[in-house]
């Protein structure tokens, strides 16, 4: 699992750009928990500002947007709840109250497609 920090929001605020990433990842560090984090040019909830998700190979990718760098003690405790479900999808792990009206995307992934043989 890896928890995906917009490096970028607030994306249109040229003067703030970027803010969001860094004082989060500051708060995150803070905490004892160790959830791997990963800086991303952007995770596509513009205009919304602070904006993660959390993903992993074979498991639903989940957004959430408006957080703030208050909010990453549960944005870790989300993190962590998806890593240990099964499919990721947050119907299969408790989501923290403190962020769940700002649960925004819920990606599910395609199972990986058998080789198609190319005859000539």
């Amino acid at each position: 699992m890896t928890l995906l920090v917009c490096s970028t929001c607030p994306r249109y605020d040229r003067h703030r750009s970027g803010h969001f990433g860094r004082a989060l990842r500051r708060a995150i560090a803070e905490d004892p928990r160790d959830v791997p984090v990963r800086s991303v040019a952007c995770l596509g909830g513009c205009p919304d500002h602070g904006v993660v998700a959390l993903d992993g190979p074979g498991m639903a990718r989940v957004r959430f947007t408006r957080l703030e760098p208050v909010d990453a003690r549960a944005v870790i405790t989300a993190a962590q709840a998806h890593a240990a479900s099964p499919t990721g999808d947050p119907q299969a792990w408790p989501v923290p109250p403190e962020i769940a009206d700002r649960l925004s995307s819920v990606t599910t992934k395609r199972a990986p497609q058998p080789a198609r043989s190319h005859q000539a």
